[in-house]
């Protein structure tokens, strides 16, 4: 420490702000990072704090050494590598906090706010939502701050000029900002959606089904995805949002059973359709390929096809929020399905009793129609004691005939297995389809927001003449056997399109009234900022009528833009250069009388630091050059200068002629504070 110039010593406040700094710019990661990460850091943190006090406890080279290899091996062990976004991101901050244990110069202090810059923008690799961009935009800025305070020397005491400085230089970046926003040419992907980190768990739905699954489901209040209608919606009983279409079961677990379906040469086309309707849908993401439309899909978004059971299927994974648009049909009829289809619709699984056999068979002695049949299913369903509830008994190795006969208390997936194997059982092509039911209106947005705890499965069966028709079990239960008040209640999100809830209190309308603004802002920073994509840039070409140009159109507007902002805000600097320069030459001719008399101000030393050493240099000037700083700091760095402060440091400096003295005349005079 020594051999530092007192001027690049950093001070203790300084050193405490950037290590609250890191822990702020580090606290969203602790949701997304191992606890062994969070753990380590916290440790060399409370190291450096208590270091304030005990300076001591400042490792030296070799613990230094010691704590680097274990912050490392920490990381490696963590994640069995250092390749993939969370390790990376785990071994850049375990080697940035350490960095505080070295922090001897104000240099390192730059260094340390430089890199929590790029900590900030490792952030949005695991979260982009608008209030983590509003927390980060307040830490950037911080940052910021202190490092004009690290610049210009200001001190606790001209914080709230050291906060202007900041405040002006972060406007003044705006402009160009938003340029390089609108213009930068783009990927064709966020770059948190280039399989960066394959290892990212997500929730949702998945491609398979046994008893409870949905049922867990329903209880994630997370956003599924948006819709928002191009004409009026629907009525909520017409929202089944398609998905998987399950195939095969052992007797307990669905599968899609793709493999033995042929995918190539069946039509996709409907037969017939009517009341078609156009929407948008922003989806979440989920690391699956499947795309959600309504019932049934006839156009297929880009980048995506449809399979021959009527489900949309993207070509990658969604990883990111994606935007598309659908057309779909309300009435239809589909064509008919191909041999191996039908053969795959009557497979039984083993576990088929013959108490199920003798009820199909009472409802077969009854009718020969299989429409007809369908409704007797659904009568059953609807006159017996069955009940729906979220909170459905466990069942056992044969969980359809254990619901049928015996708990009859069940969800969705209960009745959409249970009416399936006994559809098959009656010689009707039967499946399962899963997907999403309804969605809750928002007002204040204009569209409509499908819930995890929508998520629903029902039938499809297979009428001559028809094709394939949904069925829905679950709205058969007599709304006197619904048991679902108490779950709901603890999702957060509204209550299920089949069954009504009683009305909500004030309160309870007031915060769900919050939650849909509060989801409206979330939507439109999906569309206006995350969702900005290389079409939405070339969008903005055509109305300039550079459309022809495309991205090369892009790269000259983004160029001669930028120079353009950059040129405006240069003259605007130089006009306010031109206000302080009486300033800045009276403040010129007060170091210059000082260097005189061997008192030079040194290379990126602030005025105040350099006031200080010149009264503890010669403490009779003391009084002299406070009260020139008193003029200077606030009319040079304050947030509103005083044009006459130029004129009055003159008029002090007229009569300030030091003069060089021996050491033994020198008076002691109090040193500026």
């Amino acid at each position: 420490m020594r051999s530092i110039p007192p001027s690049e010593r950093p001070e203790r406040p300084q050193i405490l702000w950037i290590t609250l700094l890191l822990c702020a710019a580090a606290v969203p990661l602790g949701w997304h990072l191992a606890p062994q990460i969070s753990a380590f850091f916290l440790v060399v943190v409370a190291i450096r704090l208590a270091a304030l006090r005990w300076p001591a406890l400042l490792p030296g080279i070799w613990p230094l050494i010691g704590l680097t290899l274990i912050g490392v091996a920490n990381a490696l062990i963590t994640y069995q590598g250092w390749s993939g976004q969370s390790a990376g991101t785990a071994l850049f901050i375990s080697m940035l906090v350490l960095k505080l244990m070295e922090l001897r110069r104000k240099g390192d202090l730059r260094l340390v706010a430089t890199l929590i810059g790029f900590l900030i923008v490792v952030q949005f690799l695991f979260d982009q939502s608008p209030l983590l961009a509003l927390y980060l935009a307040a830490v950037a800025f911080a940052v910021v701050t202190l490092l004009v305070e690290l610049n210009i020397g200001l001190g606790s005491r001209r914080l709230r000029a050291t906060l202007g400085i900041a405040a002006r230089l972060s406007l003044q970046a705006l402009p160009l900002t938003l340029v390089l926003f609108v213009l930068f040419p783009r990927l064709s992907a966020p770059l948190w959606s280039l399989g960066l980190d394959g290892g990212r768990g997500m929730t949702g739905m998945s491609d398979s089904m046994e008893p409870g699954a949905i049922s867990e489901l329903v209880l994630n209040g997370e956003l599924a995805f948006r819709v928002r209608f191009d004409a009026s919606p629907p009525s909520a009983e017409q929202l089944y949002w398609r998905g998987p279409v399950l195939w095969e079961t052992d007797g307990r677990r669905w599968t899609p059973g793709s493999e033995a379906l042929p995918d190539a040469g069946l039509p996709h086309a409907l037969e017939s359709a009517s009341e078609h309707l156009q929407y948008e849908v922003t989806l979440e993401p989920t690391d699956q390929r499947w795309l959600f439309a309504l019932d049934l899909p006839e156009t297929v978004p880009a980048e995506a096809h449809l399979s021959p059971d009527y489900q949309l299927l993207a070509r990658e994974p969604i990883t990111s929020a994606k935007r598309y648009v659908v057309t779909s049909a309300l009435a239809y009829r589909t064509a008919p399905a191909d041999p191996a289809r039908q053969a795959a619709g009557l497979q039984l699984p083993p576990n088929i009793t013959p108490r199920m056999r003798r009820l199909v068979e009472r409802w077969r002695g009854q009718t020969q129609d299989d429409w007809a049949l369908v409704q007797a299913a659904l009568t059953h369903f609807n006159q017996e004691d069955f009940h729906y509830t979220l909170l459905p008994p466990r069942l056992g190795a044969n969980p359809t005939d254990e619901f049928l006969f015996e708990t009859r208390r069940g969800f969705c997936e209960h009745y959409a297995n249970s009416f399936v194997v006994l559809m098959r059982l009656a010689g009707i092509p039967a499946r399962v389809v899963l997907g999403y039911l309804g969605g809750e209106r928002n007002r204040v947005g204009g569209y409509h927001m499908v819930w995890q705890s929508d998520a629903h499965a029902w039938a499809e069966v297979l009428i001559a003449g028809r094709g394939w028709v949904r069925v829905d079990p679950t709205a058969a239960v007599n709304p006197a056997r619904v048991d679902n008040r108490g779950a709901s209640r603890m999702l957060g999100a509204s209550p299920s399109v089949r069954f009504t809830l009683e009305q909500a209190d004030a309160l309870a309308r007031f915060a769900r009234t919050l939650r849909l603004f509060g989801d409206s802002l979330d939507a439109a920073w999906q569309d206006w900022v995350l969702g900005f994509s290389i079409e939405d840039q070339l969008a903005v070409l055509e109305r300039l009528r550079l459309g022809e140009l495309r991205e090369y159109g892009l790269v000259v507007l983004m160029i001669s833009t930028g120079a353009l902002t950059l040129a405006i805000l240069v003259l605007g600097s130089i006009r306010e250069r031109q206000r302080v320069a009486p300033l800045e030459a009276a403040y010129a001719r007060f170091c210059q009388r000082l260097a005189r008399i061997g008192l030079a101000r040194r290379a990126q030393e602030g005025p105040l630091d350099y006031g200080r050493r010149v009264s503890r240099a010669r403490p009779d000037l003391a009084p002299d050059v406070a009260r020139v700083l008193e003029i200077y700091l606030p009319a040079r760095y304050g947030p509103a200068p005083d044009p006459q402060a130029a004129a009055a440091l003159s008029r002090l400096l007229r009569a300030f002629r030091p003069r060089r003295v021996a050491p033994r005349a020198v008076r002691p005079v109090s040193p500026m504070p």
